[in-house]
């Protein structure tokens, strides 16, 4: 995988000294200590030039003394350093020789970004969930609700800070306050006047699994559809994605669908409460497993209304729905 972040290697292999060839050139057999001796190839039709490692200091820094062409050597070292946000990654490389400004060629291109591609490579940092109390409970804590928690994320994102919108680990909050920061830019950098008075909202202490459950800041479904079509059309479709009820989901692609050919016009963006809402209640018709849905979806179907059924994120499913709507067209000639 370093090929694939790290400009000018091709090919790395260890150079250990020992009776198996196949253990010759295996990093199984590598000690990761200083003075051990590597083999870099950085082009398919270059040779093998020398290299070693100079410093290993675990968790903190590792450095090594690369060859790539037989005019300069270069001096690599990657340094871990830890924050307040987390760990911060330095990459400082040095080149000596008489040829070293060689160096330089490409650095713009691929070089400086070394700490960028390798960022695709690294997972994001997950953390352990909370210890359940024997009746499901998670542990108490104080808390803000979630209009509080959007306020104070685009607060801060307004004055240049995102590290509090990103650690936002529901990802339908985390949606709804980069909106809230997209909002409020456009409207001279100003927070809307119901997250003005969040922000002074003091924390309180309720149970983690009735905050993650059954709250939803909207009064009905259609006000939730009409706030995820509004944030859709201003270019953001993560609160939209990370909804759980797939028919809210469909519906709300339905009436994009909708829109974007100009069949429906854009309803108006909802006001969200200060104070959570008590749980949407949902009518038997909505809470429907697969059957139900496409039994509903094929009638819909039939009728011409497919706008629902190419809304659907699942392929299969969408494939069985279509195949019945076309045996059922056939069975009514």
């Amino acid at each position: 995988g370093y090929s694939s972040w790290f400009p000018q290697i091709s090919r790395l292999l260890p150079d250990v000294n020992t009776q198996r060839y196949v253990h010759q050139f295996s990093f199984d057999q590598f000690p990761p200590v200083p003075g051990t001796r590597l083999l870099l190839r950085p082009n398919s039709w270059s040779p093998f030039y020398p290299s070693r490692v100079v410093v290993v200091d675990e968790n903190k820094e590792i450095s090594f003394d690369l060859k790539y062409n037989p005019f300069f050597r270069e001096y690599v070292v990657f340094a871990l350093e830890p924050r307040s946000y987390g760990t911060a990654v330095t990459c400082q490389r040095t080149s000596s020789g008489l040829f070293s400004f060689l160096s330089l060629w490409g650095f713009t291109n691929k070089k400086s970004k070394i700490l960028e591609n390798l960022g695709y490579f690294i997972p994001e940092e997950t953390t352990k969930e909370e210890k359940q109390e024997k009746n499901g409970a998670a542990a108490q804590a104080p808390a803000l609700s979630r209009e509080a928690t959007i306020a104070q994320a685009a607060q801060a994102g307004l004055d240049g800070n995102m590290d509090l919108i990103n650690a936002i680990p529901d990802k339908p909050t985390r949606g709804l306050a980069k909106a809230a920061l997209v909002q409020s830019k456009r409207k001279g950098g100003t927070l809307p006047e119901h997250l003005q008075k969040a922000l002074s909202e003091a924390p309180t202490v309720v149970p983690t699994k009735q905050q993650s459950e059954g709250v939803s800041p909207f009064s009905s479904q259609e006000e939730q559809i009409a706030y995820l079509v509004n944030l859709t059309l201003d270019g953001n479709d993560e609160a939209l994605n990370a909804v759980p009820d797939r028919v809210i989901r469909g519906k709300a692609k339905a009436m994009l669908a909708k829109i974007k050919r100009g069949a429906l016009e854009r309803p108006p963006m909802p006001e969200t409460s200060s104070e959570p809402a008590p749980p949407i209640e949902t009518s038997s018709a909505e809470q429907e497993n697969e059957e139900q849905l496409i039994l509903r979806l094929v009638k819909a179907g039939v009728d011409g209304n497919m706008d629902e059924i190419n809304a659907l994120d699942n392929k299969v499913l969408r494939g069985k729905i279509k195949s019945a709507i076309v045996k059922e067209m056939r069975a009514k000639k």
